[in-house]
């Protein structure tokens, strides 16, 4: 069973292995074990995201959470219209 303390420092690891197929994957998990992710879980995982140039990740976790009625924040956007600029996204930004 996942811990909410340690799921950002992995989702932060993914990011630097390149793995960001990975992301959607934990947060999906963490739902499974009744530990709902927050703001910044997604955060991070977009963040991550940025780091392998996966915006099109990004917007997919960003979707998926605001579907899920995962409170997001600011940070959260901004991680988001950053990868989209990591990716030469600007449209998708918008």
């Amino acid at each position: 069973v996942p811990d909410h303390h340690l799921v950002i420092p992995l989702l932060s690891k993914l990011g630097t292995l390149q793995r960001p197929a990975q992301f959607a994957n934990l947060l999906v998990c963490l739902r499974h074990h009744n530990l709902e992710p927050n703001a910044y879980h997604v955060s991070a995982a977009i963040t991550s995201c940025r780091k392998c140039c996966e915006w099109g990740t990004a917007l997919y976790t960003l979707v998926e959470m605001e579907s899920a009625n995962v409170e997001l924040n600011t940070i959260t956007y901004n991680a988001a219209v950053s990868a989209c600029e990591k990716g030469d996204q600007w449209d998708q930004a918008l």
